[in-house]
């Protein structure tokens, strides 16, 4: 069994960053489209800076789900490679790639 986050947690939480992604998305497209011109200078300015804010926030909270999915990912198709043994390869079975795999834990890590 891998060290780190459990697969089957892994994967639901990459689906749950997914869908995180798009929804951000779709609020980013939204909240531009909120845009109003108010006609004076000053509130319009406030009503910009506003929006723009809001609009950068989605956007980082969508990059950092799209940092986090590759390396949730891999821990979930590590039970696959774990559960793989000597005899699995001979029958066709690919090992993990190394880069693929979780990083272990040192002793003052593991829980």
């Amino acid at each position: 069994m891998p060290l780190g986050p459990d697969p089957e947690l892994a994967r639901a939480a990459v689906a749950r960053l997914d869908a995180l992604r798009a929804a951000v998305t779709a609020a980013e497209d939204d909240v531009l489209a909120c845009l109003v011109v108010t006609g004076e200078p000053r509130p319009q300015r406030v009503l910009d800076d506003w929006i723009d804010q809001a609009a950068d926030t989605l956007r980082a909270l969508g990059e950092q789900a799209a940092d986090l999915s590759p390396t949730l990912a891999r821990y979930g198709r590590a039970v696959a490679a774990d559960l793989r043994t000597p005899a699995a390869a001979a029958d066709g079975a690919t090992p993990l790639e190394m880069d693929d795999a979780p990083a272990p834990l040192d002793a003052e890590h593991r829980s």
